[in-house]
């Protein structure tokens, strides 16, 4: 007997380089879109996307820019049965998908995802998302919804879901990001790209300030972050550090992979102290998921697979390149999932 799509999904293991069979068992897949027009590569319309849409018209189409109204489109496919939920919008749309999922639970079988290239960066559609324009990228998701042929696979993969303190609400995604990273995004949103650059010609120009910055030993730039961590109920551990960062994807923007642990863990850990020794000797092996031998806890720069963390910091931290204030208490950030991602 063929195995139906559910049966599949609830046997998935959280490997986060598995690839799920899904024979057709049948029946096509009820697809829902949701589109943010406010996302950096829908500012110009969505003509294209309605445009194939017409040819599909049992396909539910919702288009929302804010929580509440995302909040609404995904009820509305969760009380429609939706099966397959193509995500038209950026990494902090994406993030917002992820996090109702897993806040509301309102879905029978938890919905595949289908990331499309919609957004500024689009650092989660570059690793667990379709390739090529949104568009092509729709187009693709939907005949294999109907056909679920071998054009596309199903990666699941965890992710991330933290916990602020204060009984404030969950947030998932699957990048977090504090120190340096809080201060890039900000300058990348402070009106410096009038060209309106996409992708990651802006992310790249970020990057190679704050390095000089560093290199410059510049603090107002890029001031120290005073980091509390706890991995895994290990002793606490107190560091200045440059970054820390936790995710989930294989690859961050440019490729980048700046992990090394070697544990059985399904988060990615990195620490990076605010002085490290030899930095530019160890930044090219952050291109390789490979370990160099200046990147030792003892030149600044630490690195582990994990299963959860609790962190004491000051100031904002992203998630998916949204930034959030800490508030009061410890950050725990824990593994959720695994989703199911058509790549």
């Amino acid at each position: 007997m063929i195995p139906t799509l559910e049966e599949d999904i609830n046997n998935i293991g959280s490997s986060p380089n598995s690839v799920v069979d899904c024979s057709i068992d049948g029946h096509s897949l009820r697809v829902g879109v949701l589109s943010n027009p406010r996302s950096g590569g829908n500012k110009k319309g969505l003509g294209g996307i309605y445009k194939i849409l017409a040819q599909w018209p049992e396909v539910l189409h919702r288009e929302a820019f804010t929580l509440e109204g995302m909040t609404e489109a995904l009820a509305y496919f969760a009380q429609n049965g939706v099966e397959l939920i193509v995500i038209n919008g950026g990494d902090g749309t994406a993030q917002a998908v992820l996090t109702f999922i897993d806040r509301a639970e309102i879905f029978p079988t938890p919905p595949l995802l289908a990331l499309l290239r919609a957004g500024t960066t689009s650092m989660l559609p570059r690793d667990v998302g379709i390739p090529g324009s949104a568009t092509a990228g729709l187009s693709q998701a939907l005949h294999w919804a109907k056909e679920r042929d071998s054009s596309l696979t199903l990666q699941p993969r965890p992710i991330l879901r933290v916990q602020r303190g204060n009984g404030q609400p969950t947030q998932c995604g699957m990048f977090f990001g504090a120190g340096a990273i809080c201060q890039g995004i900000k300058a990348f949103h402070s009106g410096v790209n009038p060209m309106g650059w996409r992708g990651q010609p802006m992310p790249g120009v970020t990057l190679l300030k704050m390095l000089l910055a560093v290199l410059r030993k510049n603090h107002e730039t890029v001031p120290p972050l005073l980091t509390r961590s706890r991995i895994d109920e290990q002793p606490e551990q107190e560091r200045l550090n440059l970054i820390v960062l936790i995710s989930t994807l294989n690859h961050l923007f440019f490729g980048m992979q700046p992990y090394w642990g070697t544990e059985e863990g399904p988060l990615r850990y990195t620490e990076i102290a605010a002085e490290p020794k030899y930095l530019f000797r160890v930044i090219p092996s952050l291109f390789r998921w490979q370990k160099n031998r200046y990147a030792t806890p003892e030149n600044g720069f630490v690195s582990h697979n994990i299963h959860a963390v609790q962190l004491e910091i000051e100031g904002d931290f992203t998630l998916d390149g949204e930034l959030y204030a800490i508030g009061q208490g410890p950050l725990t950030i824990s593994a959720a999932g695994p989703v199911l991602f058509l790549c």
